[in-house]
């Protein structure tokens, strides 16, 4: 897979820059901090909305990152937790983050396609290269001009995407006529193994994987058990695919009352939890690979058909996108 990532990361990007030419060029990071950033840090408490309920797995990492932004800053910067989707939808906090309404959110680069379209490339990119090759500061330089807001780490770095269905799969031909519920950071994916993909909420899957309304799901590979999926499926389909974007941002209005060490603080908070989550989701995916087998979900793997079908995918999308 790791060719893949690559070859989409290249796709992504180069996308990226044509938007950006048309657009008249990248927007430079700006910041109010004093000269020098020598300014005393004064106590700030931000609040924290995430794009999923609290105790989520897409959340681990959260009271990491908010010990880290606490120890760092000297005890400076206090993050609280504001909320989850009941207190702003999942598909509205770009808004909020953009309006300021938000101080810090924790969601996913997939959320925000609609301010920053080219970001539906971020599930085919690697973090740790990003870091070392411009990517990020690109990428943070499209969240300033776009969403007001600042790009502080991938926090779910090494986690992945699989398919999980009720009936046995033994080839592609296989999903044709199938409902997957699905999200639209793979939802073409799935449609473009012949499947039909509808939107079903997380916790509407259940029930309708009990009725057969639908007959598998896609979700990251660490986390069905957080709704009692593997209750009602019985195959989880390998290999992985993409990389679960799961990120954390603050809005420019919070970021500019803060100081240069307190910024600091923050970005190297988002940068330590990013390295740390690569280790964290290598073992913690084994651990739940080997949990569900336990309880009676098969793993079935397609290699090369698999890799295909996600080529043909890439294929037509660098053609839309160019």
């Amino acid at each position: 897979m790791g060719k893949l990532k690559q070859l989409g990361a290249m796709i992504g990007f180069t996308a990226c820059v044509v938007c950006l030419t048309a657009c008249g060029g990248k927007q430079a990071q700006t910041s109010n901090a004093g000269a020098g950033g020598t300014e005393e840090s004064k106590e700030v408490t931000l609040k924290l909305f995430a794009a999923w309920p609290e105790n989520n797995s897409n959340l681990i990492d959260m009271d990491k990152f908010i010990q880290k932004v606490d120890e760092k800053s000297n005890h400076t910067v206090q993050i609280v937790w504001g909320g989850g989707p009941e207190a702003i939808p999942s598909n509205q906090l770009a808004e909020a983050i953009k309006n300021g309404v938000v101080d810090v959110a924790w969601t996913a680069h997939t959320y925000n396609v609609s301010h920053i379209p080219v970001m539906e490339g971020m599930k085919l990119t690697d973090a740790d290269k990003m870091r070392s090759n411009g990517g990020f500061e690109f990428v943070d330089d499209l969240y300033v001009k776009n969403l007001n807001a600042h790009y502080l780490g991938n926090v779910t770095n090494g986690l992945t995407y699989n398919l999980y269905t009720k009936k046995e799969i033994h080839s592609l031909e296989d999903f044709k006529g199938l409902t997957i519920r699905a999200t639209p950071a793979y939802q073409a994916f799935v449609e473009s193994l012949g499947a039909g993909a509808v939107n079903t909420s997380a916790g509407e899957a259940y029930q309708a994987l009990e009725r057969n309304v639908i007959q598998g799901y896609g979700w990251p590979s660490l986390g069905i058990k957080d709704y009692g999926w593997q209750e009602v499926s019985e195959y989880i389909i390998e290999p992985a695919f993409y990389t679960v974007d799961v990120a954390v941002f603050i809005s420019d209005k919070a970021w500019s009352g803060l100081s240069e060490e307190q910024k600091n603080a923050l970005r190297e908070a988002g940068k330590e939890v990013e390295e740390e989550a690569q280790t964290y989701y290598k073992d913690a995916i084994q651990k739940d690979r080997e949990e569900l087998i336990a309880e009676g979900m098969k793993v079935i793997t397609l290699l090369m058909m698999w890799r295909r079908s996600i080529w043909n995918w890439l294929t037509r999308r660098r053609g839309r996108m160019c």
